[in-house]
């Protein structure tokens, strides 16, 4: 298993490592479609560079969001992957791009599959998410539901303080 750690920016020695992930990924052309699709939409990805460090976005748009999985290491710590998502709506996010460093191979699905976790997460405490949409590596949409519509979260169907009837399990946090 794979010790990563997540973030939003990297420092500005890591824009080479980001290139590569970015531009230069040998399984880039397994999602063609993919990407094609997702660029025609919103634009191309680009390297921005900012006082904190460097980060993705997409040329058509601002608020687009970049996590980075960073593999801890031994001796030092490597770029795994990362995921650029915006929320398109109050219901909706949508992620565009994934992209995993060539040397995981296999591995590599464990560093997609933590990042769509985490890129989870995030849209699971924003108020009014309902779906997360992704673009399948032949470029179809794949819907994840976040929350039923018109459903509450869970911590709030109950006030703060009630006790569970007799006889029923407490529900673990």
């Amino acid at each position: 298993m794979l010790d990563l750690a997540f973030q939003s920016t990297l420092t500005a020695d890591d824009r080479e490592a980001l290139e590569r992930l970015m531009f230069f990924n040998r399984r880039q052309r397994e999602a063609e479609t993919a990407v094609t699709r997702a660029v025609e939409m919103f634009g191309s990805p680009t390297i921005v560079a900012e006082p904190s460090g460097v980060r993705a976005a997409v040329g058509a748009c601002p608020d687009v969001q970049c996590l980075f999985a960073i593999e801890r290491g031994r001796r030092s710590d490597a770029l795994a992957g990362m995921v650029i998502y915006l929320r398109t709506s109050v219901e909706e996010v949508l992620v565009l791009h994934i992209a995993v460093a060539d040397r995981y191979g296999r591995k590599g699905l464990e560093v997609v599959a933590a990042l769509i976790r985490r890129v989870r997460a995030t849209a699971e405490r924003l108020r009014g998410v309902e779906r997360m949409t992704m673009l399948d590596l032949q470029g179809r949409e794949l819907k994840i539901t976040i929350r039923a519509v018109g459903a509450a979260p869970v911590r709030e169907l109950r006030p703060t303080g009630a006790r569970m009837p007799e006889g029923l399990p407490a529900r673990a946090s």
